[in-house]
Order: C-alpha cells, then sequence, then structure tokens
C-alpha cells in the first residue's frame, strides 16, 4: 500500500470528500476547506512529496490573514516569532512577500497515515486561534 492509497482510504474513513491531484515533480495534492466561521473558510492543502510506502508531507493552511498595513511589518513580525515560540506547536506561522499570512507543517510519514491526519485535524484548531490572535493584536489585518 502507498500513502496515498491509505490517505484515501482514511479521508473516506472520516467522510472528508478529498482527492488527490498529481501537480509538479511527480507531487501529489490534496485540497479542501475548514470554516473557521460562519462567513470565513480557510483552504488546506496536503502535498505528499511522492507515492510510496514513505514520503515527506506539507500540510498548509493558506489565507488565515493578510498584511494590509506595511508600516506594521516590523511588530507583526515580533508577533509571528513569538507565536511560532508559544502557540503554534509543531506548525510554523509565516509571512509571505505578498502579506498573505499562513501556516505549515513539514513532515514525514509511512502508510500509517493516522499521525498525519491527526496533525492536519489539529492543524485546523491552530490556525482558528492564530487567526482570532492576530486579528486582535493587529486589527488593520484582512481576511478573506
Amino acid at each position: 500500500m502507498t500513502i496515498l492509497a491509505a490517505l484515501d482510504q482514511k479521508f473516506q474513513e472520516k467522510g472528508m470528500p478529498l482527492k488527490s491531484h498529481p501537480i509538479q515533480n511527480g507531487q501529489y495534492l490534496y485540497q479542501g476547506k475548514f470554516n473557521l466561521d460562519k462567513k470565513h473558510s480557510l483552504p488546506f492543502g496536503v502535498v505528499i512529496a511522492k507515492d510510496e510506502a514513505e514520503s515527506d508531507f506539507q500540510i498548509s493552511y493558506r489565507k488565515l490573514a493578510y498584511l494590509n498595513n506595511y508600516a506594521d511589518k516590523v511588530n507583526l513580525l515580533e508577533l509571528i516569532n513569538e507565536l511560532n515560540q508559544t502557540k503554534t506547536f509543531y506548525y510554523t506561522l509565516c509571512l509571505a512577500g505578498d502579506g498573505e499570512i499562513f501556516l505549515r507543517l513539514l513532515g514525514r510519514s509511512t502508510t500509517d497515515v493516522k499521525p498525519l491526519y491527526e496533525m492536519l485535524v489539529i492543524g485546523s484548531n491552530i490556525a482558528k486561534v492564530m487567526t482570532a490572535e492576530l486579528k486582535s493584536k493587529f486589527p488593520s489585518l484582512g481576511i478573506e
């Protein structure tokens, strides 16, 4: 069994209609969204490096917020560093060059995908908490 087959089975068991799609460099992508609140949802993706019995993966939650006022950048980066040290656990909060704030995790998995699945579920809670924390400290941040 490969990681993709194991993940497909796990997502089916959990009632998550996610399917992998091949992307560049022999990698595979699962995409979805989870509801942040009644108005907003956060897109997430799981990239599997190769369809084998063992592979690297990345889980990312996109569009947590957007930096609109670049005068806040230094203070925002200080907050991001603080949150990465105290509240994101094994995820990393990042500020992209275009102002997007996202959360990601890099890891390695075997065909026992239960830990990968659990990290995906926990990540949605971390993303929700980080979005609220960022907005409380920087009300000028945009949310899509």
